[in-house]
């Protein structure tokens, strides 16, 4: 039995009478929730609100509920699941979005975590807080596959779990290609998501970042050469930080230029790769990340790992000879197929859509599955509409 004393009350703003009888059924079906007919009361725990023709009217409503505490949590639902409704709801403080018709499943697990939150506080506890992991790509040289390496190492992490939440962000400023990588349309890079510096949470960067097909969310880099003054100092690490509590794993494209907000970045990461090839001027390169990355951060030498990319056996300069130069072993090769990774990349693809089979997709899964824990089966989770 519930061990809240009173139950919480419900109120529904829903106008199409099929919504409303299906959210009805629910509410009265779950313990610890009461619905609430009176339209005029002071406070209600939940609302449930439809939009309508108007969105821009709804979501006024919305903020001045919100503003004035006359409403705890707000949910929402509409018939229409495109970006124009979901960012501005999300950014008008709505904590979830009911799809239409509705998933009765999907409705309950957001209901019973409020409950569990209205209990969790009741009792003075703190709800423990996941921290996902972040492993960070740095590229020796330019040319030399550090963007392929994280885009096919973040699909291939989420090819193992598809329960797990990815991220992928682009942190080249000037450069960034991911999404050409991925053939992927994108309206919002991290520079817009700095401009609601405010407004950094969850609900708010999934719906901000695009999905792809295989199931990873993608934060570009702004696409222009103008960058943006007036954002808070560091908001770029902050937002990294943030979603640390809602993704499992986040992989980071650091391009070759560090920065402060890469620095504090590394100093967070699970593992930083060093992306090389076997040449001279490469590896020397390495050395000098290497020495800046130590500079701030103690733990560098236990994190930092050498990736060999379009390795070959008969290369001129072989792996003892590179671990020699670098001062430190190779953690890992990634096989020459050259042709194989610019088709990938022509085609908008990962490297597993065009041949799973290969050695080359074969070394990413590999490499994933050191990272992936076991998946666990779970009945849903709070953001189960972005999927």
């Amino acid at each position: 039995m519930s061990t809240h004393k009173k139950p919480l009350s419900v109120q529904l703003a829903i106008k199409t009478t099929a919504v409303k009888d299906s959210l009805v059924g629910i509410v009265k079906g779950l313990e610890g929730f009461l619905l609430q007919k009176e339209q005029d009361a002071d406070r209600v725990d939940v609302l449930v609100l439809e939009i309508g023709s108007n969105p821009a009217s709804d979501f006024e409503t919305i903020r001045s509920l919100l503003q004035e505490n006359v409403v705890g949590q707000l949910f929402l639902t509409s018939s229409k699941m495109t970006t124009e409704v979901l960012l501005p709801a999300l950014r008008a403080g709505a904590k979830e979005f009911f799809s239409q018709p509705i998933d009765h499943d999907e409705v309950k697990v957001a209901f019973r975590q409020v409950l569990k939150d209205s209990q969790d506080h009741d009792r003075g506890e703190e709800t423990p807080v996941h921290l996902g992991k972040i492993f960070s790509v740095l590229g020796a040289k330019g040319g030399v596959g550090a963007t392929t390496f994280a885009v096919n190492l973040a699909s291939s992490i989420q090819a193992l779990d598809q329960n797990k939440l990815v991220a992928l962000i682009d942190m080249n400023r000037l450069v960034g290609e991911i999404p050409l990588f991925l053939d992927l349309e994108t309206n919002t890079n991290w520079e817009d998501i700095g401009k609601n510096f405010s407004r950094l949470d969850g609900a708010y960067l999934k719906s901000a970042m695009a999905r792809h097909s295989s199931g990873i969310y993608v934060l570009p880099a702004p696409s222009g050469f103008d960058t943006e003054t007036h954002l808070p100092a560091g908001f770029l690490f902050q937002i990294v930080k943030s979603m640390r509590q809602f993704f499992d794993y986040i992989i980071i494209d650091g391009g070759m230029y560090l920065d402060d907000n890469l620095f504090n970045i590394l100093k967070e990461s699970e593992v930083i790769y060093l992306i090389a090839i076997l040449s001279l001027p490469c590896l020397i390169n390495v050395r000098k990340l290497q020495e800046s990355i130590r500079t701030t951060d103690d733990d560098a030498d236990k994190k930092m790992q050498i990736i060999a990319n379009r390795f070959e056996k008969k290369a001129q300069i072989s792996l003892s000879e590179a671990n020699k130069l670098i001062g430190a072993e190779i953690s890992m090769t990634i096989p020459n197929d050259y042709s194989l990774a610019m088709s990938a990349i022509n085609n908008g693809k990962v490297i597993t859509d065009i041949s799973g089979s290969s050695n080359l997709a074969k070394a990413y899964k590999k490499l994933a599955e050191s990272i992936v824990k076991p998946p666990v089966a779970t009945a849903g989770g709070v953001f189960k509409w972005f999927k």
